[in-house]
């Protein structure tokens, strides 16, 4: 089942792309005459070779361009508007376009290839070199290029920006999203890749399950990310770096007075594309013709299962930041607050974060010290239970409520092994949420010495802490714990994960204009521990 979700915005143009359920079946919305589609291919204007992997996007519709170069863009209203076009590597274009109501337009689009300017210099790990001299797969993305709308993790600000770089979603609020740089690299190992935070390499798996490992980081306070791929990544990060490696740089204080800055954006998704299901009449038509023994189990309702468990899920977002910047320091103070409902019911992420980073610059500036201090609560409401699953399962003539049962809610007589749970029940019965508590910061200290340019020494000295309160409970008037036989079942866990880093190096580079190359060395010695701590409690057998 494909789920096209659509934001609505109140406050400020918001953009949501597409997001995949996965199912066993596809059934296509059938366009209605306000809104037409647009098709057509790309090709690269030089070589004019088909081009896969290009976003192109007409108002808030957008969609990839496959390996034949060909897109289609459906649901998009009728009317003028234009299409854009964007792919690293290639100039970004735009054209306008008119649609007509239920026609089909074609559009075919040549890119015109983007020169790199090899100048820039790009962070590679502990030290930083001018893009022309990188000769492994280094991309660093900067604030201008991020993507924007709603954005709720950091991972989704170079969504479709990275080549070869895959983002993985489960589609809930606050879930799992993680980068894919090499796809999946081990059977047993994580395919996670390293994430490094303003010099400190941070946890990202295990202790919260299923969760999104940079939920507690807010994508305002992010300046740029880069992406190691190729030898920069193992051979400064080593084993850890065996998936590739993500280096975030927050933003700091700019030069001038305090300045005090608040922003705000409010959203709604909804899900505009499901699965087309039999109605009643259709259901009952097929249960007489296949398994008439079976008539006698069908009641006389006539229930959309999907539209009992979605829901329009609102979002707001709320930053506070001061910044400042004197001759020899700046500083920059943010406050971020998250709420977003997921568009299946009893599903939501709501986010508090602080961020703090201050530099100073000493000894003529040849000595600079940044400290960097970021924490969250994150509150997560978790889906219980399979409830897209049920919802597809359950018949379209049995009714959602039954005023004779004891929970009040209708579920599947007969052999109760074989049948599907209401998920409506569900969502009223089950219960599961949890608190993510995360704070870490870090030190760094930068010396360039005097009696010989081009030498530096550098220390590193960070932490990591994680805390998780999560608990979930299955009534025992569930219709799943009455066919178990377990009754009512209830678990928490209360994980905690602390790591720390101690990192000193000294790295020398020729000067520039010394010799036409540039020679680096590079040397120095990593500490880290972890502590990790794992009790749980599960109960079984209960009767309320």
């Amino acid at each position: 089942m494909r789920l096209h979700i659509e934001e609505m915005p109140m406050r400020r143009l918001r953009y949501l792309s597409g997001a995949m359920v996965g199912m066993l079946w596809l059934a296509p919305l059938c366009a209605q005459q306000s809104t037409g589609t647009i098709r057509g291919r790309v090709t690269d204007a030089t070589t004019q070779q088909l081009v896969s992997g290009v976003m192109v996007a007409v108002g808030s519709r957008a969609a990839l361009t496959q390996a034949d170069g060909r897109y289609l863009i459906t649901g998009v209203p009728a009317g003028a508007d234009s299409l854009r076009t964007r792919m690293i590597g290639y100039v970004r274009a735009a054209r306008p376009v008119t649609v007509v109501g239920g026609e089909t337009l074609v559009v075919d689009v040549a890119l015109t290839a983007q020169a790199i300017n090899l100048s820039e210099v790009v962070v590679t790990g502990y030290g930083e070199q001018r893009a022309g001299d990188i000769t492994g797969a280094v991309t660093q993305v900067s604030a201008e290029q991020f993507n924007t709308g709603r954005v709720v993790s950091p991972q989704q600000l170079i969504e479709n920006k990275v080549a070869g770089v895959q983002l993985v979603d489960n589609n809930e609020p606050g879930g799992s999203l993680t980068i894919r740089i090499r796809g999946a690299t081990s059977v047993n190992a994580s395919s996670d890749p390293l994430y490094v935070i303003d010099g400190l390499p941070v946890g990202t798996g295990g202790i919260a399950a299923g969760r999104d490992p940079l939920n507690f980081l807010n994508p305002d306070d992010v300046e740029s990310i880069t992406v190691l791929k190729g030898g920069e990544a193992a051979s400064i990060y080593g084993a850890n770096a065996a998936s590739g490696v993500v280096i975030i740089k927050t933003k700091s204080g700019q030069q001038g007075p305090p300045q005090v800055e608040y922003s705000t954006s409010m959203s709604s998704s909804s899900v505009t594309r499901l699965p087309e299901m039999l109605n009643a009449a259709q259901f009952r038509a097929a249960v007489a013709q296949y398994a008439p023994g079976n008539l006698s189990q069908l009641a006389n309702a006539n229930t959309d299962w999907f539209s009992v468990v979605d829901r329009t899920g609102f979002g707001q977002q709320h930053d506070v930041v001061v910044s400042g910047a004197g001759q020899s320091n700046n500083y920059r103070l943010s406050i971020g607050y998250l709420k977003q409902n997921g568009i299946i019911q009893g599903s939501s992420t709501e986010r508090v974060s602080l961020g703090f980073n201050y530099a100073q610059r000493l000894f003529d500036d040849r000595m600079s010290v940044r400290t960097s201090l970021k924490g969250s609560r994150t509150l997560d409401q978790f889906l219980p239970g399979n409830v897209l699953g049920n919802a597809a399962q359950m018949g379209p003539t049995q009714p959602v409520y039954d005023d004779t049962a004891a929970t009040g809610y209708y579920n599947w007589g007969g052999n109760a092994l074989q049948s599907a749970d209401n998920p409506a029940q569900i969502l009223a019965l089950a219960q599961s949420h949890g608190n993510t508590y995360r704070s870490l910061g870090n030190v760094q200290a930068d010396y360039r010495f005097p009696f010989l340019e081009g030498l530096r020494a550098n220390v590193n000295l960070g932490y990591d802490v994680t805390k998780v309160d999560q608990q979930s409970f299955n009534s025992p008037l569930q219709h799943d714990q009455l066919r178990n036989g377990t009754g009512g079942t209830f678990y928490s866990t209360t994980p905690s994960l602390v790591n720390t880093v101690l990192e000193t190096y000294l790295n020398y580079s020729t000067p520039l204009g010394v010799m036409p190359g540039t020679i680096a060395v590079l040397g120095g010695y990593a500490y880290s521990q972890s502590h990790g701590e794992y009790p749980a409690v599960t109960a079984t057998g209960l009767s309320t």
